[in-house]
């Protein structure tokens, strides 16, 4: 288990060491791993100061994820996410600039557990996004997608794998006065004139998710991937990696009781 926990680690790293000023990235998804009713969690992640491969500058992006167990089978998530690129030379004409971008999403779905201590979870859910993006161009961004996912989850250690299906829309696309040549260049807009706002893009997007610690803390690590399925030509990233702490609110009650 060691080693192929140090194996998932630094792949972790050198997939995320690629970070760049993209019109999509994937954020995490939020795998709570329910068991029974009664339960709700809350999830602090991201990452600082990641290299862009395209640009000289730094990333950073910050993940909020809660999730809520009213019932037995029925689970409520909800995710903010934000994310921005710091160029060391901004570059106007080039587009090397500013970049900044958030998403608030919620969504519903059910899950089936079996299992004593190590449970077994089969789980789904669905939901909605909406948030924005201002850049060299600003637009607003909607998204629905639909996560199903199967792992294992203990006092100790949770596994999860996810596969998550997004339907990406841009609206209100604002070019900010820049000309079509670069606009193509970016591939923002097509030499007929279709510009990024004019359809929707779906996104295949596996997530593998670990945790490790005790009951109600855990540390959180997690790998995003991202694989368009219609000829996205515009600049998207295509792997995200996060880290955090987990807690279990329901656990941190019990303990406290148990005082």
């Amino acid at each position: 288990m060691k080693s192929q926990l140090y194996l998932f680690c630094f792949l972790l790293i050198v997939i995320g060491s690629g970070c760049s000023r993209y019109y999509y990235k994937p954020n995490a998804v939020n795998a709570p791993l329910f068991t029974e009713g009664g339960q709700a969690h809350i999830n602090f992640s991201g990452s600082l100061g990641g290299v862009s491969k395209n640009y000289d500058g730094n990333t950073h992006f910050f993940d909020v994820q809660g999730s809520v167990s009213p019932i037995n089978h029925l689970g409520i998530i909800a995710n903010y996410s934000t994310y921005a690129y710091r160029p060391d030379e901004p570059d106007e004409e080039n587009g090397n600039v500013r970049a900044n971008a958030h998403i608030l999403e919620t969504g519903i779905g059910g899950y089936y557990s079996k299992g004593k201590k190590f449970k077994m979870v089969v789980d789904g859910y669905a939901g909605y996004g909406a948030g924005k993006i201002n850049s060299d161009v600003d637009m607003r961004v909607h998204r629905l997608f639909f996560q199903p996912g199967i792992g294992v989850h203990s006092p100790w250690f949770d596994a999860a794998f996810n596969l998550r299906i997004s339907n990406v829309k841009y609206l209100d696309f604002d070019a900010k006065g820049r000309s079509n040549e670069y606009l193509e260049g970016k591939s923002l807009i097509t030499s007929n004139g279709k510009r990024i706002d004019a359809g929707s893009y779906t996104f295949i997007e596996p997530a593998f998710t670990i945790r490790g610690g005790y009951k109600f803390a855990k540390v959180q690590l997690q790998m995003v991937l991202a694989e368009e399925t219609n000829n996205v030509e515009w600049n998207y990233n295509a792997a995200r990696f996060s880290a955090g702490i987990y807690f279990s609110i329901e656990d941190a009650i019990e303990k406290n009781k148990s005082k």
